[in-house]
């Protein structure tokens, strides 16, 4: 008998950012497996509609619209808890849920990031709490003292839910659930796309990559400071993959020679792949940075700091190119001189010994 899961997301599975293609490229596993998944998911007006791949195994249930007005209100309805565990929670949209548990009697239910938490306090089978973020690293790195505790308050009373497992995308993140919580939980990794394993060998040209969703705050301050602090000091042609750049930031970015925005592409690791290296300079957040995982993966040597290899294994070491200044930073462009062979050795080890299907593979091992 077909598995059911019932799977909530509150942001729309698609190409246009690391943790939205996961949700993607896991969903399409799911129904490849032959599991029957009932889709929940949040968008922005500005969003595409996720592309379902499996119309007779993926369900869409429901598509949530969401904006600014409307994360104020869902906040406002649970204010014992911090806005980032309630801001895409509805009475309407859970009794909705509840009435498709009634009918469909779920085996599983997904939680794909604290933000839709929440949900699971409702549902007495068994349920994945996916943390894409440990939240109180997250916080402790940006907030103020009561911010963080009020966090770590809530992240602590979802994670500790009964009958529940929390993953997260490295061991690092473990770590920190256990530190944290006491709390025992799974890792799974990203999965690598189909585009990337396709690729080609490299073509090296004479530019550098910046990749990332610029309406995060960690990526945009972390090209502001590039841009600030390093960009003058070196003769480089930089390239700009990615969507939602503020128009403002976009204005100034034309302005400085030798600079191209390009926006949202559909399949950027040609880019990527043909690059110098990727630039990845970030000084908040948390967890395992996609990005980063991707650009190893397309054999491609990534400069950064501590913050953008955290959760990776040093045995990637020799294409993290860590950096703690402005001035290491120029030092570490000018010096990258992987050539072509070593490249193309790199990324098969990488992709080798990359797995994708921990996630999978604990679903197998609990008979769901």
């Amino acid at each position: 008998m077909m598995k059911r899961i019932l799977f909530l997301t509150p942001f729309c599975p698609s190409r246009i950012a690391g943790g939205h293609n996961y949700t993607r490229l896991l969903l399409k596993k799911l129904a490849d497996e032959g599991y029957l998944v009932d889709l929940l998911y949040c968008k922005y007006s500005k969003d595409p509609f996720y592309e379902n791949p499996d119309t007779t195994r993926i369900q869409i249930l429901r598509v949530c619209k969401i904006n600014t007005f409307v994360k104020f209100l869902n906040a406002i309805k649970v204010p014992i808890l911090h806005p980032i565990f309630t801001i895409r929670f509805s009475w309407l949209v859970l009794f909705f849920l509840k009435w498709m548990d009634f009918k469909k009697n779920y085996d599983l239910v997904y939680l794909d990031h604290p933000q839709m938490y929440i949900y699971g306090l409702f549902f007495k089978q068994k349920k994945v709490l996916m943390a894409h973020d440990v939240m109180a690293q997250r916080y402790d790195r940006a907030s103020s003292r009561f911010v963080q505790k009020i966090v770590k308050i809530g992240e602590r009373f979802f994670m500790s839910m009964k009958n529940c497992v929390v993953f997260s995308f490295s061991e690092k993140d473990q770590l920190l659930v256990k530190k944290y919580y006491g709390i025992s939980s799974e890792k799974t990794n990203f999965f690598i796309d189909s585009q990337i394993r396709c690729l080609p060998p490299p073509s090296i040209q004479n530019y550098f990559v910046f990749f990332g969703k610029w309406d995060r705050d960690d990526n945009l301050d972390g090209m502001k400071w590039f841009f600030n602090e390093v960009y003058p000091k070196i003769n480089a042609r930089i390239k700009i993959i990615g969507s939602a750049m503020p128009r403002e930031y976009q204005i100034e970015l034309k302005k400085k020679p030798f600079v191209e925005y390009l926006g949202f592409i559909d399949n950027p690791y040609d880019v990527i792949a043909n690059a110098k290296a990727v630039l990845a300079p970030l000084f908040t957040g948390a967890g395992v940075k996609v990005k980063v995982i991707e650009s190893l993966a397309c054999g491609t040597p990534v400069v950064g700091n501590d913050i953008s290899f955290e959760g990776i294994s040093n045995e990637w070491n020799d294409f993290m190119l860590a950096v703690n200044s402005a001035k290491e930073f120029v030092c570490a462009m000018q010096k990258i001189n992987m050539d072509k062979d070593e490249r193309t050795q790199f990324r098969t080890n990488f992709l080798r010994k990359y797995d994708s299907q921990s996630f999978i593979n604990y679903l197998r091992r609990i008979n769901v």
